[in-house]
């Protein structure tokens, strides 16, 4: 059984590009403007992810600065085995899952928040499911946010472990490999988890999709 892997030992991944050495070494140097660059570049997709996690903005809100924190402080453990990228969607995840664990624990059900305000896509990087590049009718408009709705109570319904596949892989475009680092499991695993998840999602969408046609 494979051991639990730290942020800062990462194996598959080859080793990071010089123009990223010289990122994170401007970043260890405590160089405000590279901190700026870190969440310019991290920030959007990373509030997705913890949106479609978490299912509430608020809460998304929370915990990205809980993981940029988190990257901050451990940046000078960051050893280049992997990319900076991989390494800091492990530390998102480690946080995200935690903050996901500590719900179950007090029993408090997830709510889902798709106001305009807090859209998804607004400051994601494209999901897959849902594209706003041209302004919608309201019919349009009225069928994206349900479509969105559901696609994040199906989501809510997975486990921890296969909402994380999911959206990694549909909606976020990592790879298997990518995966595999972030979540700290084989490959193997990470390709079960994918089709148990999207078969769980596909019955959650197409009861839905069969209410919706009634």
């Amino acid at each position: 059984m494979r051991p639990e892997i730290a942020y800062n030992d990462l194996d598959r991944v080859a080793e990071i590009s010089a123009e990223e050495s010289l990122f994170v070494l401007r970043l260890k140097a405590n160089e405000d403007a590279a901190y700026d660059e870190l969440v310019r570049t991290f920030n959007a997709q990373i509030f997705h992810v913890a949106f479609r996690m978490l299912g509430d903005s608020g809460d998304a809100a929370d915990v990205s600065q809980e993981i940029f924190l988190k990257v901050f402080r451990n940046i000078n453990g960051f050893k280049g085995e992997s990319s900076l990228k991989t390494w800091i969607f492990r530390i998102a995840f480690s946080e995200i899952l935690n903050r996901l664990r500590w719900w179950k624990r007090r029993h408090r059900q997830s709510t889902v928040s798709l106001d305009a305000d807090h859209g998804v896509n607004g400051n994601g990087n494209g999901t897959g499911y849902h594209v706003s590049d041209v302004r919608p009718t309201p019919e349009q408009a009225l069928e994206s946010k349900e479509q969105e709705e559901a696609i994040q109570k199906a989501l809510g319904k997975l486990s921890g472990d296969h909402r994380s596949i999911i959206i990694l892989r549909d909606i976020e475009g990592f790879s298997y490999g990518e995966i595999a680092d972030v979540l700290g499991v084989s490959i193997g695993t990470v390709k079960s988890r994918l089709a148990r998840g999207r078969a769980d999602l596909k019955k959650s969408l197409i009861r839905y999709l069969s209410v919706q046609r009634v």
